[in-house]
């Protein structure tokens, strides 16, 4: 296969049901009549935007690239900085493949790919880091070039400088097409972020999710339009996926309360951290537990029968209790940390160690839910594949894949081969 363009799109959050709102659309449409696709892909675990979309771009699941949460576990610290930055990742990516080959490479707001040295042309997802930065200075840091800047991502800073998603993806997608019509890079990856935005805020199925869905239809055309004005559109592949679907929550739950009421975290007289034996790190629908001694077995036995007993009595929002061993067999999850818990579907761990341990989810409009996701990837409604272009067969529709395959096949859209990725090239959606 020669080397062909591929544009991949993301939309944060998007589920195979969502596509009931979108395939009588003509830009959608001609992807679900005339491309070929995979109803619902299997994620990772935890079903994080950050080692999702880590994963998507490199065929190996978060124990091998390294981005186990969306942000580092720092005990005693609730507002870590994100994995901005490309630098954790300990495997290729898909830009680092294709830049290997001499194709140009372009990114907007694709997670983790700050500073990245194998993309041309690079917006990362990355915000002003406090009051006495810029957007400029930041986007800059994290691998923006000044050109880049001062000729397309300018213009259009008022749209960018707010995590407001339904305000960024609007400067997003006209970054995104600006690039492809003034450099034609040969791979294009996006990330849009509204339709994770609204399912947090408002529930999974809602008006509000419904509108942002919707939105999807117009961004897509006008990457169809602009590879068209760029005069690549006969040779460009595209591909339209996501990272992970959201289930409704109903409480919160403060997991390091716990283990303050157990003496294994330490505060002062005021509430304020001091000291840890036990930290557990939230992934949102699961969390991660950190030993201060990986080695003391006697503290692993104390923490293990703690949280069995915990996950026994029914009303401690603990669904499964996994070891460090059981998580990396089943789910290819490893890092820093002993053990790994999954929620009962109903209650949000959070990192505080503050009482209370458990509190209602966050308010909202009547007649809407709070949602969110890190559960376990066969809970809940599943991430889309759809996939149209010369590389691709037409009407090819499979039920099921997984996320961990499409760093191989997106390769291979572009005539490569990704060698060492823990998922395979699906073969049968390709000419």
């Amino acid at each position: 296969m020669k080397n062909e363009r591929l544009v991949v799109v993301s939309y944060d959050a998007m589920v195979y049901e969502d596509l009931d709102l979108l395939t009588d659309k003509p830009c959608f449409g001609k992807l679900w009549n005339e491309g070929s696709r995979v109803n619902r892909m299997q994620t990772i675990y935890p079903s994080l935007t950050y080692p999702a979309h880590t994963t998507i771009l490199t065929g190996v699941t978060p124990g091998r690239h390294g981005i186990v949460n969306n942000e580092p576990s720092i005990p005693g610290n609730l507002k870590c900085d994100w994995y901005w930055f490309h630098q954790p990742v300990k495997v290729k990516d898909l830009h680092d493949i294709a830049k290997e080959a001499g194709l140009t490479t372009a990114s907007v707001f694709w997670p983790v790919t700050g500073a990245h040295n194998n993309v041309d042309y690079l917006i990362a997802e990355y915000w002003a880091q406090g009051k006495d930065d810029t957007l400029e200075a930041a986007y800059k840091r994290a691998g923006t070039s000044d050109e880049l800047f001062d000729r397309l991502v300018r213009p259009l800073v008022s749209k960018l400088d707010t995590w407001d998603s339904p305000v960024t993806d609007e400067g997003k997608i006209l970054l995104a097409c600006d690039i492809i019509k003034t450099y034609k890079p040969h791979l294009l990856t996006l990330h849009m972020g509204q339709i994770d935005y609204y399912r947090h805020r408002y529930g999974v199925y809602n008006d509000k999710v419904a509108g942002g869905v919707a939105k999807s239809e117009r961004y897509l055309q006008m990457l169809f339009d602009a590879c068209r004005d760029a005069g690549v559109l006969e040779e460009t592949n595209f591909v339209v996926l996501s990272d992970h679907g959201q289930i409704n929550y109903t409480r919160k739950m403060n997991l390091n309360a716990l283990f303050r009421a157990e003496g294994l975290i330490t505060t002062d007289k005021d509430g304020k951290f001091l000291d840890y034996d036990v930290w557990a790190k939230s992934a949102n629908f699961c969390a991660q537990i950190q030993l201060k001694d990986p080695s003391d077995l006697q503290l692993h036995q104390k923490v293990y029968e703690l949280l069995v007993q915990w996950q026994n009595s029914g009303d401690r929002g603990i669904g499964a209790v996994y070891t460090a061993r059981e998580a990396k067999e089943r789910f290819g999850l490893w890092g820093d940390f002993s053990f790994v818990l999954e929620s009962d579907e109903t209650t949000l761990f959070f990192s505080n160690w503050n009482d209370p341990v458990f509190s209602p989810a966050e308010p909202v409009e009547p007649g809407y839910q709070r949602a969110s996701h890190g559960h376990d990837p066969d809970v809940g409604p599943q991430p889309v594949f759809l996939a149209y272009g010369p590389a691709i067969r037409s009407k090819v529709v499979l039920k099921t894949g997984r996320v961990i395959d499409e760093a191989p096949t997106l390769a291979r859209m572009l005539g490569l081969d990704f060698p060492g990725t823990d998922g395979c090239v699906m073969e049968q959606l390709l000419r």
